[in-house]
């Protein structure tokens, strides 16, 4: 009983703290950015917080301009808050001052609904809404915005992971990009026959490069979750197995060379300075949003987009893991059908065809098929043929959700922290993922110490 009292001190402090912190940064949020001016001050106003900055902000303004155009009852007032995003909405539920609904990375949604902080959005479901939801949905593309069987958000944007490949830069070194490699083992192969490198031996242009363990999981195997036993899954046979692929890849390739070649790339371009249109990537693992940035930035490239090929040995064709944008309602949120109705409007529940438009201007992949089917939809996918295979990605059984538990980004940067010090040669694939088991157990070790379930 006196361990129980402590902890609850503990946690009161904590929450008082919170309070005060909050409402320092609410203030802080507002101060030095102004939500978009009303235009329809009669109308309720339903506060929308996203985390969008530069012309992606643009797309979204647009967005609520057109909802608030469709209907005379709310008005949606767009705010970007990008940078904390997720420490900016605790924070402003704490101190009394949430939006009524904000775009969030799903990966953060399971330990805001841990915490009590979320709305279960069935509650504001009609019947329809429900059959929408549960029955003509993507399931992966569903699940990603549940957590213990609650509704805890819904898509406005999910994101999948594909290969760019340049035709012209595979055409000049002899292959074939309308017949691509069937296995990863392949595909690594063509990498290293496009890579260009200088004299010295320094890379000058990157054919592939083998990285990203967290999604290169679902290839080898079952990936980073266990549905049957809700256990997270680190050091299995599997992932061990994609771990080494990554090394022995880095290692023929010359980590060092790599990784200089690839300090000098503009990589977190969103525009038209992304590697990949510049030539300096031959082949990419990359998000479906650059089938929109190809579009603006270099429509004439001649490209295409495949799904990364499995381990010729007990591969999973398809695989991926399904991340991206989805929209929240917090349970302190003061027009929750205001929101919900915004939410309906962007995935699909009202009109398929207004939603499709919606999604084709951010690149995104929808919540249904429903919306794919559209008009509207079909004939943007018809201008940009390469979404397609993300599309066929997010249909694929081999393609889950992130695993549902609210430590995510703990496992996420312990997964990357593995991957660097494999490359690096500081520790081998099994002792990495070994020593990555240990401390997940830790962390589960001091949630429950601190009172949590999980």
């Amino acid at each position: 009983m006196a361990e129980k009292t402590s902890l609850g001190s503990r946690k009161s402090i904590v929450q008082w703290i919170g309070v005060f912190l909050a409402v320092i940064s609410v203030a802080a949020v507002f101060a030095f950015q102004q939500p978009t001016p009303r235009r329809y001050p009669k109308r309720i106003p339903v506060q929308f917080w996203h985390r969008w900055g530069g012309e992606w902000a643009n797309v979204v303004n647009s967005i609520c301009q057109r909802y608030n155009a469709s209907q005379d009852k709310y008005e949606v007032i767009p705010l970007g808050v990008s940078g904390g995003s997720d420490i900016k909405f605790r924070l402003g539920v704490l101190g009394g001052d949430p939006p009524d609904v904000m775009s969030m990375w799903n990966g953060a949604i399971p330990d805001m609904a841990d915490n009590g902080l979320l709305t279960d959005l069935t509650t504001l479901m009609s019947p329809a809404d429900r059959d929408y939801f549960f029955n003509q949905s993507y399931p992966v593309v569903r699940d990603s915005g549940m957590v213990d069987g609650k509704v805890c958000g819904v898509t406005i944007g999910s994101d999948l992971y594909a290969l760019y490949i340049n035709v012209y830069q595979l055409k000049a070194a002899g292959l074939d990009a309308d017949h691509p490699p069937k296995t990863l083992e392949e595909l690594c192969d063509w990498g290293e026959k496009l890579t260009i490198r200088d004299k010295a031996g320094n890379v000058k242009r990157l054919g592939f490069l083998l990285s990203q363990l967290d999604y290169l999981t679902y290839s080898f195997g079952d990936g980073l979750w266990d549905p049957s036993t809700q256990q997270i899954r680190t050091n299995t046979p599997d992932n061990v197995r994609a771990l080494q692929a990554i090394y022995d890849f880095r290692k023929r390739m010359g980590q060092d060379k790599v990784q200089r070649f690839q300090a000098s790339l503009n990589s977190g371009s969103d525009t038209g300075g992304w590697p990949f249109i510049t030539g300096e990537l031959s082949m990419t693992l990359d998000g479906q949003w650059r089938v929109e940035e190809i579009r603006k930035y270099s429509p004439k490239m001649n490209y295409r987009v495949i799904p990364i090929p499995p381990p010729a040995q007990n591969g999973r064709t398809m695989g991926g893991c399904l991340t991206g944008n989805f929209m929240i309602i917090p349970t302190t949120a003061r027009q929750k059908e205001g929101a919900w109705d915004f939410i309906r409007y962007w995935s699909g529940f009202t009109d398929p065809e207004a939603s499709a438009q919606c999604f084709n201007d951010g690149g995104w992949l929808p919540l249904s098929p429903k919306v794919v089917q559209t008009k509207t939809f079909q004939k943007w996918l018809k201008g940009n043929p390469q979404f397609q295979t993300f599309l066929d990605i997010a249909g694929s059984p081999n393609c889950k959700p992130l695993p549902p538990v609210p430590y995510l980004q703990y496992l996420i940067d312990g997964i990357a922290k593995a991957e660097d010090r494999t490359v690096r040669g500081e520790m081998a694939p099994q002792a990495a993922m070994d020593d990555l088991a240990r401390l997940m157990k830790q962390e589960l070790t001091k949630r429950k110490e601190l009172g949590y379930a999980r």
